[in-house]
């Protein structure tokens, strides 16, 4: 049900003190650099590059780690979330989404690796070639197989992973991000829905919101989230991959977002279908990173998007 080859585009991010001034000059609340302090699982070290061997939910999970040049004040953190066939590194490699890049403007980028790649399943599987486990497909928990609040296994490992690179390394409390699109886009939903007491914000462009596996989707009684921010983007009439229509997608997930007292629900719209819009990146992390924790709703202001895209506060009334 998701895209096969989404391109993520380029998200031009800001070191640590730009992160700092652009919130100082927008009228926004200063939030001050945090560290996170975490911990690691028994015997287990985190390192830059590949890690193995992380034991979550008793199974063995692989992660990548990409660090700045310089880590000597708590780094903004974005954990990137591949769809469903593109590989976890292909999708942060300079040749898709360019987020090895990241770190030359003092990011610290996470690659989970999806137990589909770690254990030598087809990521777009279904049945006995996938999961065989009840999801509708492979790439992350977040099918039916997942029920009530429960957020799932992998919500647990990405929450373990994050606490445990911050046991090491400066991590900011305060900014640390879920962004992807497709597959990518529903995980970052389940993040910002299961977890937000970890997560400050999410991008998520043409995600589906089936956290309950309902087949129709239903509206749902949201789970009390913690301050945070939400970015959605629909791609307008196009906005389809397989059988799920993303404008009934996005528009529940923004009236779940917008149905919450904490959050900033930030309601995009394009015509650019299904892959991620280029051209929407920047401003988009932009606008998230205008709002870390600690920052109140009422002092949130939306600034104008790109060309070709329109914006609103809460959730669609168009589509």
């Amino acid at each position: 049900m998701q895209s096969t080859y989404v391109t993520i585009g380029v998200f031009l991010l800001l070191s640590a003190a730009a992160v700092a001034d652009n919130i100082d000059s927008s009228d926004q609340s200063t939030v001050d650099l945090v560290k996170l302090q975490g911990s690691c699982p028994a015997d287990f070290s985190v390192k830059e590059g590949a890690n193995s061997g992380f034991i979550s939910d008793d199974h063995a999970r692989e992660f990548h780690v990409f660090f700045p040049e310089t880590l000597e004040t708590p780094r903004p953190l974005l954990v990137a979330l591949t769809g469903t066939v593109a590989t976890e590194l292909q999708f942060v490699s300079d040749q898709v989404s360019q987020f090895e890049s990241l770190t030359d403007d003092g990011w610290i980028v996470v690659s989970p690796i999806r137990r589909c790649t770690t254990e030598g399943r087809t990521c777009k599987g279904i049945g006995p070639n996938g999961s065989n486990d009840g999801r509708f497909w492979e790439p992350w928990f977040d099918g039916p197989i997942v029920q009530g609040n429960d957020g799932g296994p992998d919500i647990r490992f990405i929450d373990a992973m994050v606490n445990c690179i911050a046991s090491k390394y400066p991590v900011d409390k305060n900014r640390i991000y879920s962004g992807g699109s497709s597959a990518g886009a529903t995980m970052t939903s389940r993040n910002m829905m299961f977890n937000s007491e970890l997560f400050a914000g999410g991008i998520g462009a043409s995600g589906n919101f089936q956290y309950l596996g309902q087949i129709p989707i239903q509206p749902l009684d949201p789970i009390a989230m913690d301050d945070s921010i939400i970015v959605l983007a629909w791609g307008g009439a196009e906005d389809r991959y397989g059988s799920s229509d993303y404008s009934v997608e996005t528009k529940l997930a923004s009236q779940y977002y917008a149905r919450q007292a904490n959050v900033v629900t930030v309601s995009c719209s394009g015509t650019h279908g299904h892959p991620w819009p280029k051209a929407f990146g920047p401003w988009a992390v932009k606008t998230v990173l205008s709002h870390p924790k600690g920052t109140s709703v009422e002092d949130f202001v939306l600034t104008s998007p790109p060309q070709g895209f329109s914006c609103v506060l809460g959730a669609y009334t168009d589509h």
